[in-house]
């Protein structure tokens, strides 16, 4: 059944709203944002705005306002203006979220739906690969603000609905560790028809990660299974997957360092080694990702030690490239989230960005009712953990589906410890 009940009936019109946009929420980054816009708008006109007053999430509303205040004595005041929707209506999104799931059940369900919602994800990028026909465009009015090509890119990654093959890789990563604890059934209150969906997602999404091409996303994901593996007491699982990433390291790497690994390397695919090699490698086109990256770090830590307070607006990096003459090298952006927040807003925007989330998590964790939830508000964690550290090497929170699967996760873990009551079956 997919509206799960829940006890407070007041909160039946909004609890369907959500399971609806988490269904469908991948599908465009446009539609269903403004879906979501209208949702925040709805409980706050039926239920107050003292509904969401909890302290969390007053902790968002003073951040909102030191956003506001950098915002108004930015470098280019507009620009950052724009830079506010980025962060602002995804906090308002956590809180009504957190309002509206309070009972594990809910939780589950709605943590199961993001798995289904999934399977398009995936499903679409196995399209891509299997036509590969970059010439084909899927029409972009239908799913998202730009087209879609339904094929490889030119360096041969898939991209899925998203606008940007890393933004794809960043998605899946959230997901798939919520697909394993379904997929492993580990949550038992869940059927054997959806276990069977959480592995078919698990599986494809899988595929879709590898296709992506997303070095971080690699590495992150196997720092996510040795993670999930930890809380599982999977220990010799734990030592073999050490093992084989030493023996992969070594066959990507071990020439570079004199190490040897030519028989190792010479069993993984060309496309894989170059990919990886190429990080370090200044004699591999792909090292100029890298180098490009240390470019504006660097640029970005001499900002933040001009403005460490107040920062230089949201999104106002490029243009203060510009009027200083620095060469960014072509990219648009930190490719560091929490640079980003520094950069434009400050060293206080940052602290509070950081220890909001830390705030969320360590609550939510150590709430008598976390135990309830089967596992999953763990495996919540760990996601949420796998998106931070994906912010130390691109920012893709630019892309509004992965802000509101973000701050999905993040309202729904803090709307468990807000309930004292709830209800101990999933439909």
């Amino acid at each position: 059944m997919l509206w799960t009940p829940i006890e407070n009936n007041k909160l039946q019109l909004e609890w369907k709203w959500l399971q609806s946009i988490a269904i469908f929420m991948v599908i465009s980054n446009v539609f269903m944002p403004a879906f979501m816009g209208v949702l925040a708008i709805l409980v706050l006109v039926r239920h107050g705005w003292r509904a969401i007053a909890t302290p969390v999430n007053r902790a968002y509303f003073w951040l909102s306002l030191w956003m506001i205040f950098t915002t108004i004595i930015a470098f280019n005041p507009i620009v950052a203006a724009g830079g506010l929707s980025n962060f602002l209506p995804y906090f308002l999104l956590a809180a009504i979220t957190s309002y509206i799931i309070r009972t594990p059940a809910q939780f589950i369900h709605f943590l199961w739906l993001l798995v289904l919602s999934s399977i398009m994800v995936s499903g679409f990028g196995i399209l891509q690969a299997t036509l590969n026909q970059p010439d084909w465009i899927f029409p972009k009015v239908i799913f998202d603000s730009y087209p879609i090509q339904m094929g490889f890119t030119p360096d041969r990654r898939i991209q899925s609905f998203f606008g940007h093959c890393n933004e794809t890789a960043a998605y899946l990563l959230m997901i798939l560790p919520l697909a394993v604890h379904f997929a492993l059934g580990k949550v038992k209150s869940i059927s054997k028809s959806q276990q069977a969906i959480a592995a078919i997602a698990l599986a494809s999404g899988t595929c879709v990660l590898i296709l992506t091409g997303s070095r971080n996303a690699w590495g992150l994901s196997m720092l996510g299974a040795l993670a999930l593996a930890s809380y599982y007491r999977q220990w010799k699982l734990i030592a073999g997957l050490g093992l084989v990433l030493v023996i992969i390291a070594w066959g990507v790497f071990g020439q570079e360092f004199g190490l040897g690994g030519e028989a190792v390397r010479s069993l993984l695919p060309e496309g894989f080694v170059n990919r990886l090699a190429s990080s370090f490698d200044p004699q591999l086109g792909g090292y100029a990702s890298t180098a490009d990256r240390l470019n504006v770090w660097q640029f970005a830590l001499t900002l933040i030690s001009q403005h460490p307070i107040q920062g230089w607006g949201l999104r106002n990096f490029t243009l203060v490239a510009q009027s200083m003459n620095y060469d960014l090298r072509g990219l648009p952006h930190e490719h560091n989230l929490f640079l980003a927040i520094a950069v434009g807003s400050g060293i206080p925007a940052l602290l509070g960005f950081i220890g909001i989330i830390s705030w969320t998590i360590w609550t939510s964790l150590k709430s008598a009712i976390a135990k309830d939830t089967q596992g999953m508000m763990v495996v919540a964690t760990i996601s949420v953990m796998l998106f931070m550290l994906t912010g130390w090497l691109d920012l893709v929170l630019y892309e509004p589906r992965l802000s509101m699967l973000l701050w999905f996760l993040l309202g729904s873990m803090y709307g468990l410890t807000r309930s004292n009551s709830f209800s101990q079956s999933i439909a």
